[in-house]
């Protein structure tokens, strides 16, 4: 009885109960395969998208910055020991100021300064303040002042100037008659004329873009007389102008110019202070 009922053919309409039940399990074959899919795929998505953050440079920073947290916080001992009578307030900075690029001075930037014919002009090179603002850890608040007064006011055809620098960090200057850098004094100065001259001081005629006024401003000095860490470089030159005097006529004046020509080796933004000061870069590989 059993072997007749296998024997026996299936019907029509069990071969279509059959082929309708094969249908739905490969709809849902297909639809779970589909499924599978689409998760492995949002996978590796989310792989993809949280390597890419681990290697940004954003990322980067914020792990630099943690790691070296410590080593800032020793070697800015040295710096809180100096008493800065520049400042304007001693008041600890409790909100953390983030400097980045367009906030620094970048090479090849071009200070260009008027001078009143009937008073002085005062230029300052500083970390916080100044003309100039560096934000690096080398250079003090007021580290060079440059005075530019004009004399011989009478003379209606050419205006003389004299020129005066002082310093309260380390400088090396190079005047355009001289063949090297030499570590400037407290205080220097010349003058600029073309009418006067003087056997006291340094003159010129000029101070052309081509044989500038070779400044170094930074931190320490060492034995052969460089900078120990890294300095910023600065060119001053002049330009002539035509200016009315009260008299009507037109006289030769001057503008003067501070070209920032390098900054050696350059800034380390990632290891930038809680106050916004940034170190130089470690040289040869080594600690500052």
């Amino acid at each position: 009885m059993i072997l007749g009922q296998i024997l026996k053919p299936y019907s029509l309409d069990q071969i279509r109960v059959l082929e309708e039940k094969m249908n739905t399990y490969e709809t849902w074959v297909f639809v779970l395969v589909l499924f599978v899919a689409v998760l492995f795929l949002v996978v590796v998505m989310q792989r993809l998208a949280i390597a890419k953050f681990k290697n940004s440079e954003l990322f980067k920073s914020k792990q630099s910055l943690k790691l070296n947290l410590s080593d800032l916080h020793l070697e800015n001992e040295d710096e809180t020991k100096i008493v800065d009578t520049n400042t304007i307030t001693q008041t600890p900075i409790h909100h953390p100021l983030t400097v980045t690029g367009k906030d620094l001075p970048e090479p090849g930037t071009v200070f260009k300064f008027s001078v009143p014919s009937t008073s002085n002009r005062i230029v300052i090179i500083g970390k916080r303040e100044g003309n100039i603002v560096t934000r690096s850890s080398e250079i003090l608040d007021h580290h060079l002042t440059i005075d530019i007064e004009p004399f011989d006011l009478e003379n209606t055809e050419i205006l003389s100037y004299l020129v005066e620098f002082r310093r309260e960090g380390k400088v090396l200057i190079q005047y355009p008659t001289d063949k090297d850098f030499h570590e400037m004094e407290m205080k220097e100065s010349f003058t600029i004329s073309k009418s006067i001259g003087s056997t006291n001081e340094k003159t010129f005629d000029a101070i052309h873009l081509t044989h500038p006024i070779r400044i170094k401003v930074g931190g320490k000095l060492g034995l052969d007389g460089k900078f120990k860490n890294g300095y910023f470089e600065f060119h001053l030159f002049t330009k002539d102008i035509l200016e009315k005097t009260n008299l009507g006529n037109k006289r030769i004046e001057k503008q003067f110019y501070l070209k920032l020509y390098k900054t050696f080796p350059g800034y380390d933004t990632a290891r930038q202070t809680r106050d916004g000061i940034v170190p130089m870069l470690a040289r040869f590989g080594g600690k500052l």
